[in-house]
């Protein structure tokens, strides 16, 4: 970067080397003009976008429009030119102060090549301006019908509608053509669109058919991020269940990239746990030896959460754990991290549960019922058991000769703050391996323990 600023520099899920094979991509195939980027909310799609625009910035001119804080307008090419208007301005110009963005906004030749493609009461209500101001009375009497709305123009005055869209892309071609001699940059523009699936349904649909109508051009390229399966429902929202919406969807696009997010570990190790916990001795590698002479280490199974990386931190194995067994993305995870971390300053001093902490926070977002069950009686393992059948995503960790599956941690706990003082006992005598620090400890504060579903009520409200 120009700046010595490297915008990857945060980039723990290795983004860059996509970033990099997509704008190779792009530039190699110029009949894809409009790339989605699709995965699901959470799963790191703006801070992609957002690096991959400021580096691409480097040499090509680049807007970012996020769709869902212009939402609330009712015509989004009136948004989306705004948008590309304000960040394609001559530093010189007016436009470049805050004060003069509106004036020089409302009254370019982009604007008023706009204005027959919206309809008329939009263009007053969004700019200010009445049509007449922004294209002369005759022009607006010769559009007619025209300004009645985009897509019944494109209907039933196909032959003048089509004269104005030619303007209108005309205009954007020449805007960002001279935006990229003014900066110094080479074809084709990139527009960014993110936060989609975010929107009002009609709203994400509408902003869709406006790129497809009006911005299908030879230099510009627009990358669009959402979730596609949510954006699906937005679709069947609007025009009903039976609705075909994954077809209709795939005719806005001309390619689709998923980010890969399989390796979740950097991002888990980043979430530091600074505290003491009750080690489980969990193996990171996966292996474990039994300690039996001329038996075979026990080698990790395809569910087995490992990783290659020496002395890498327990509790961001159980974080890795939990959002892979609860299906959660990276946003989700930081966040009930952060929600686990919480806890800690509110519990007297004594050895945290990251484990079991861990599982009552991520159990609480994914599945109340299965929450409401924990501590209850029998219905804990049975809760634990009907979750882990049908909706968890199966999840091992090995321990000191054995691999052990996510959900019998979690009903170690809950036996043990079900137990009776006899049972607690004899669960004291007998137990061995990964399960001693668990009963030795919690039995220690048992009432402690006993604190922590309140305590997930409260850091729960974290967001």
């Amino acid at each position: 970067m120009s700046d010595n600023i490297d915008v990857w520099s945060d980039d723990l899920m290795g983004r860059k080397p996509s970033a990099n094979f997509l704008t190779s991509y792009l530039l190699a195939n110029p009949h894809i003009k409009v790339l989605n980027v699709n995965s699901p909310w959470g799963a790191g799609k703006s801070f992609f976008l957002s690096r991959w625009k400021r580096e691409l910035s480097e040499n090509h001119v680049c807007v970012f429009f996020n769709a869902w804080e212009t939402d609330y307008t009712a015509e989004p090419l009136v948004a989306l030119v705004t948008c590309i208007e304000q960040q394609t301005m001559d530093r010189t110009s007016l436009g470049s102060t805050d004060a003069g963005k509106n004036v020089i906004t409302l009254t370019t030749t982009l604007m008023k090549k706009a204005a027959p493609l919206i309809a008329k009461g939009l263009v007053k209500k969004f700019t200010g301006v009445e049509v007449e101001e922004l294209l002369g009375k005759e022009s607006v009497e010769d559009s007619g019908e025209l300004a009645k709305g985009v897509v019944e123009a494109l209907i039933k005055e196909q032959s003048k509608t089509a004269i104005h869209v030619e303007d209108f892309k005309k205009a954007i071609l020449e805007k960002l053509g001279q935006a990229a001699l003014n900066f110094d940059k080479k074809k084709p523009a990139f527009i960014f669109i993110d936060e989609l699936d975010r929107c009002r349904p009609t709203y994400a649909i509408e902003l869709l058919e406006r790129v497809k109508h009006f911005f299908e051009l030879e230099d510009c390229r627009f990358i669009v991020a959402s979730d596609s399966t949510q954006l699906a429902h937005s679709v069947r929202a609007v025009y009903g269940e039976k609705f075909f919406s994954e077809r209709y969807l795939s005719r806005f696009f001309d390619a689709e990239f998923r980010l890969d997010n399989t390796n979740i570990y950097t991002v888990a190790k980043s979430a530091k746990f600074d505290s003491n916990y009750v080690s489980l001795q969990i193996s990171a590698s996966g292996y474990s030896s039994t300690y039996i002479q001329g038996a075979k280490d026990v080698e990790p199974s395809s569910n087995t959460v490992c990783t290659k990386e020496r002395d890498f931190p327990e509790c961001a194995l159980i974080l890795v754990g939990m959002a892979k067994y609860f299906k959660v993305e990276i946003r989700e995870m930081l966040r009930y991290s952060q929600q686990i971390n919480s806890m800690v300053s509110a519990l007297p001093r004594h050895s945290f549960h990251y484990f079991w902490a861990a599982y009552l926070i991520f159990s609480k977002a994914a599945d109340e019922e299965l929450y409401q069950s924990l501590g209850v009686g029998d219905k804990s393992d049975l809760a634990i058991d009907e979750y882990e059948k049908n909706k968890a995503f199966p999840v091992n960790f090995t321990f000191s000769g054995s691999q052990e599956s996510l959900g019998q941690i979690a009903k170690l706990y809950t036996r043990l703050l079900n137990s009776s003082h006899e049972e607690l006992r004899l669960l004291l005598n007998n137990t061995k391996g990964w399960r001693e620090n668990i009963v030795r400890y919690g039995n220690s504060d048992l009432d402690t323990l006993r604190l922590y579903k309140k305590l997930v009520e409260l850091a729960h409200r974290i967001t």
